[in-house]
């Protein structure tokens, strides 16, 4: 962050947006002051009763997030109700629950101080776990955490943010899913907390409502008080604590010219994403759930570019989900998704976090580990369960099947193989199934894409991923606080990578397409466009951003463009460049330059 020119007490804090859109108000800071448990003996006649105690908590805290679940299905919809789906599981977490009441029994100690340990633990284990997305889960535990605690009485009560009566931005530390869920939504403008990040289900909560959000601001709430004004500007993560006037002003001008514009989007759902010189673009959606599919084609969505298998893994724990789970989620999607195509990433999970029995032992870095496809590769008992179930949910066509994490020729050959053999033995048994499935791999690790030239002739397509991609070429872990303001997608090394793996796809003849948040970046569009990417996939709510920002550009000037900014020699020179021409034309689809 940075303070304001001449002592005007003007600080500037930069993390992630959520939601496009701008609020101007006031604040209401959200401060919550945790009692931290304590060790208190136990005598012997009082472990049981203290383990009743326990239990009833963690009842008490299911009922409160049944209510909860229930009250967003009915404001928002099925779909997101089912972030607290997640929660429920947890409270029947073998790990957890039954953890806590055995170290109540064996250490003879309070519960909440044996919950809060065992908590700990099972966050820590998350937080190693490599894969980003899968990592924000870590947030689900600690609010389940929190109510249970409070059900204990060893730590306050969730703060009530349902009853406001006048228009705020809600400023805390951490925002939990369940206190997004009951915010209220006439008069909560806006919110900004230091912690979360974009696939965390606060995040996907706030889209959900509507609500323009900046997350991942690190300690920048700490200086900010109830009734201070602020400016939160979601589309480029912008916070701006004690604005003067005149970016008051301007930030109004830009907020009504953003109201205009996304009037105008809903109007265009139906509209196809074609350049202006006849270039048709895909634009497909990012989903956990079946029930999402609604959402996405509500936003237009012309199929599905990711399916995330790894929550019907978590959400079978502790038992792993079986041929027939498979089938009947994958047929469901298909049959859902008609006719468009939806795409099945194999599991990407770190399975010893998850599945500590079918691993010799924990690593101490999964993100370089056991995960993805040599996970699969090491387990075929579970993998070919998984890939048994898509292959049967493929019979009236539709799917594809994509292999996450391949590093090599060799992997890939050892997947394929693999699910040649799968095929045979669903022959062998009568079983039918789409023979022409096409089957293809995430680019994500720059191993993979250096040979990209070596991988496409043996698949059918490639998928970039550039979450992980990023992250593993520019050696970031965007949870760290203090590298993750490297993390760029518009660096030299990272627009030079796609590139080539775009080149080498279309010299094989294959479709490349990409599922990163970079997909859902407008300002990107033109350089992804200009590399021959014709599907890009996204969160629901970001496609008509990205299909409007295609409908205004000309393919000719993408490949113009995308060969200047491959002379640039940083990151900041290609957005410069980028916003330099093409910033003015849709002045509404992605952030201006800070006044």
């Amino acid at each position: 962050m940075r303070r304001g020119e001449g002592g005007s007490g003007v600080r500037v804090g930069r993390g992630t947006g959520v939601h496009h859109g701008i609020a101007i108000g006031k604040a209401l800071a959200v401060r919550v002051r945790e009692i931290a448990p304590f060790p208190v003996p136990l005598h012997r006649n009082e472990v049981e009763r203290e383990v009743q105690r326990f239990r009833d908590s963690v009842q008490a805290a299911r009922a409160q997030l049944t209510g909860i679940r229930e009250r967003v299905r009915r404001e928002i919809g099925e779909t997101y109700a089912g972030v607290f789906d997640a929660q429920l599981l947890i409270l029947d977490d073998a790990a957890l629950i039954d953890g806590t009441i055995g170290r109540i029994r064996d250490q003879g100690v309070n519960a909440e101080w044996a919950f809060r340990t065992v908590t700990e633990r099972l966050v820590e284990a998350i937080g190693r776990v490599g894969d980003s997305y899968l990592r924000e889960r870590a947030g689900d535990l600690e609010d389940v955490h929190r109510r249970v605690q409070a059900a204990l009485g060893g730590s306050p009560r969730h703060p009530n943010l349902s009853e406001l009566q006048e228009d705020v931005i809600v400023v805390a530390r951490e925002l939990t899913p369940s206190e997004i869920a009951l915010l209220h939504r006439e008069h909560v403008i806006g919110f900004l907390t230091d912690g979360g990040g974009p696939t965390s289900h606060t995040a996907i909560l706030a889209e959900a409502l509507g609500i323009p959000a900046v997350v991942g601001l690190h300690d920048f709430t700490r200086e900010v008080a109830s009734g201070d004004g602020l400016i939160l500007d979601a589309g480029d993560g912008t916070v701006i604590h004690h604005p003067d006037p005149d970016q008051v002003r301007t930030y109004r001008e830009r907020q009504e010219r953003f109201r205009v514009w996304e009037g105008q989007l809903r109007l265009s759902r139906d509209q196809p994403a074609v350049t202006l010189d006849g270039a048709e673009v895909q634009l497909l959606a990012n989903i956990e759930l079946p029930d999402e599919v609604e959402t996405a084609l509500d936003f237009g969505a012309r199929g599905i570019g990711l399916y995330r298998s790894e929550f019907l893994f978590l959400q079978a724990a502790p038992r792993l989900p079986t041929e027939e789970d498979h089938y009947r989620v994958c047929r469901e999607l298909r049959e859902r998704m008609a006719p468009h195509p939806a795409m099945i990433r194999t599991l990407d999970l770190g399975g010893e976090k998850y599945y500590r029995s079918v691993l010799e032992g924990n690593e101490a870095n999964p993100v370089m580990g056991l995960r993805a496809i040599r996970f699969c590769l090491r387990r075929r008992d579970i993998f070919r369960s998984q890939l048994r179930g898509i292959l049967r949910a493929s019979a009236a066509g539709g799917l594809r099947l994509v292999f996450p994490m391949i590093s090599s020729l060799q992997e890939l050959r050892q997947g394929k193989q693999f699910l040649g053999e799968v095929k045979e033995e669903l022959r062998r048994e009568g079983h039918a199934f789409d023979e022409d499935l096409p089957v293809g791999i995430m680019i994500e690790v720059p191993a993979a894409a250096a040979t990209a030239d070596l991988l496409a002739p043996e698949v059918d397509f490639f998928s970039i991923g550039t979450n992980d991609l990023i992250q593993y070429c520019l050696a970031i872990d965007r949870s760290n606080e203090s590298v993750a303001y490297l993390y760029d997608p518009f660096h030299p090394a990272v627009v030079r990578m796609l590139n080539f793996v775009a080149e080498s796809g279309a010299r094989a003849g294959i479709g490349v397409s990409m599922c990163g948040e970079m997909a859902a970046e407008p300002l990107a569009v033109p350089l992804l466009l200009g590399m021959g990417l014709r599907e890009l996939s996204m969160q629901p709510a970001s496609i008509p951003r990205v299909r409007a920002m295609v409908r205004g550009l000309r393919l000719e000037e993408c490949k113009e463009i995308l060969a200047r900014a491959l002379l640039l020699g940083t990151g900041e020179e290609v957005q410069s460049f980028l916003r330099e021409r093409v910033g003015e034309r849709l002045p509404a689809a992605f952030p201006e330059p800070e006044p």
